[in-house]
Formats: C-alpha cells, structure tokens, sequence
C-alpha cells in the first residue's frame, strides 16, 4: 500500500562566516544570486575510515577527491536534496522522465563537482547511490528535468571548470534516504543526510 507522499520540501545547508554550517529551508531555486558556485572544502571530514571506507561528510560539506592519475583533484558536495522530486512536463503534456516503478518514489539530490587538480578531470566515471533506513543501495536513475533544477552533466571538467545540478533517484515508499555516496575509484565519500519527518 502506497504511503502519502511527504510535501516537497527542500534542506539545504547555508554557511554563516566560514565557521559552523546550520540548516536552512531553501526557496526551490537551485542557486541564488550571489552564492558561490562552490562552497570550500571542509578541512577535515567528518571522519575518515581506515582499511579502504569511505570519509564521512554533512550535508552542504565540500569534499576533495583524488583521481586515479597524479593531478586529478575533484571537489564534490552535496548541497541539498528533495523527496519526492517532481518531473517537468516536456512539451506536448509528456513527463520529462518515466516515472518511478509503482512502491517507489523519485528523490532528487543536488550535487556541486569542482576542479581542482592541476589536469584535467573526466567526472563520467563518478559512481553515486544513496542508502536508505532499511540498508538498501539505490543507484541515480537517468534524468529528466525536475521542478528543483536540471540534472547534473557528467562532463570532462578543465581545471578549474564547475559543474552542478540534480541526480535522481528511486527509492521504496516505505523507506527514507539516509546517506548519498560518492565514488570516484580512489576515493569515496558518505554523506550523511537528515532524516525528514514521519511520513
């Protein structure tokens, strides 16, 4: 049986002079103006496992990333999410994305990607899921415009190049999504995501 959907709401992580980062509820626009195209990189996750785990971040947390290849530098973060995520009607009335399978959901998590290295960096071999509150892995689902923004593009970023916007994912209607997880093949990172209200 499907549960109510939970209101589109909107968390979102706002940094007040470098110091401590506190939630913050968004107006649906995917940047305002003025905000900086990337937030700096937290100088130390939240923690770092060893024997090979993934570093462990926040919400609105700036991570940087090292390539397979000297000089390859990514800076990741993940800057809010939204559950569920609403498809943009494409002209001539047809959703813009299939919809989820039926028991599932459609999330939409906004990510930032940076480069910082010294060469450049090719981001289609990023590999992202999030989990959920009963320990299942759900990988992005392919795009399609939502009402928080467009999806990000897994391009090949010059040094210095920016690149942001929305992955998609389906989850089950009974669960929520506690972590998004990045992976670049020698590095990965968690983020840890705040849990919505009862649904």
């Amino acid at each position: 049986m499907r549960r109510n959907a939970w209101p589109l709401v909107l968390l979102s992580v706002c940094a007040l002079g470098g110091a401590a980062v506190t939630g913050c509820q968004a107006s649906g626009a995917d940047r305002t103006a003025g905000e900086p195209v990337h937030p700096p990189a937290v100088a130390r996750p939240v923690q770092d496992t060893k024997g090979g785990g993934a570093a462990v971040a926040g919400l609105g947390d700036a991570v940087d990333l090292g390539g397979r290849a000297s000089g390859e530098h990514l800076r990741m973060s993940v800057r809010a999410y939204v559950d569920p995520a609403v498809a943009v009607p494409a002209k001539g009335g047809k959703a813009a994305v299939a919809g989820p399978p039926d028991g599932r959901r459609r999330i939409g998590v906004s990510v930032a990607l940076l480069n910082v290295g010294g060469n450049r960096y090719d981001a289609r071999r990023t590999r992202t899921w999030v989990t959920d509150t009963k320990g299942g892995r759900h990988p992005a689902v392919t795009g399609g415009e939502i009402t928080t923004g467009s999806p990000v593009e897994w391009n090949i970023l010059a040094a210095g190049e920016s690149e942001r916007g929305w992955l998609l994912f389906d989850v089950p209607d009974s669960a929520y999504i506690t972590e998004f997880h990045g992976d670049l093949g020698e590095s990965a990172v968690e983020w840890r995501l705040q849990a919505p209200p009862s649904r």
